[in-house]
């Protein structure tokens, strides 16, 4: 498998549905990797459990409101690509969930993670950030430096709240569990 620098990519920390839009991009004009999801960890409490992330303590999970990685497809293999965490940049999927999704079954259940799987292909195409969700949060320096992403043209937006909008499956979206997804990609 190609060897990926995560530093030869864009990054601003708490803006992973961003950084993940400029990964897609990225990785469709340099041909390295084949995207496939963009996978939203969500769950109705906003309140999701991840482990073996670069901010939570060793052993334990970091809570976030959500997260978003991408799955990719390079030399036959699945991999994820998540600039939080602690795993190689890109990981084997396999893996990725084992180390991300240890104990989902003893969870509290306002923890437990939920996947929603939409197409990279239409997540490049129609995604739309409009950043409110940090308004009042972050001090301006904090923001990404390019300007805020938005579709060409004037194709329908897809919006960070349409992404976490559990009920919302429109735009080819799949709801799982994190061993479903495994399950569905394999």
């Amino acid at each position: 498998m190609k060897n990926f620098d995560i530093k030869n990519y864009i990054y601003t920390p708490l803006f992973c549905e961003e950084n993940i839009w400029k990964l897609i991009k990225s990785l469709y004009l340099n041909k390295y990797a084949n995207p496939m999801h963009v996978l939203f960890i969500i769950n109705r409490t906003n309140s999701i459990a991840i482990f073996n992330q670069k901010r939570s303590a060793i052993q334990q999970p970091i809570i976030w409101d959500y997260h978003v990685i991408l799955s990719a497809q390079i030399d036959n293999s699945t991999v994820v690509f998540d600039f939080d965490s602690n795993c190689e940049f890109p990981v084997d999927i396999k893996e990725y969930f084992n180390k991300t999704f240890p104990v989902t079954s003893v969870l509290n259940k306002a923890y437990k993670p939920m996947i929603k799987a939409l197409k990279a292909t239409h997540y490049l195409k129609h995604f739309y950030s409009d950043r409110h969700h940090m308004h009042g949060l972050i001090e301006s320096n904090e923001y990404p430096e390019y300007e805020i992403i938005s579709p060409e043209y004037n194709i329908e937006k897809l919006s960070l709240d349409n992404c976490l909008d559990i009920d919302n499956l429109k735009y080819e979206s799949i709801m799982l569990k994190p061993e479903e997804y495994l399950t569905l990609i394999n």
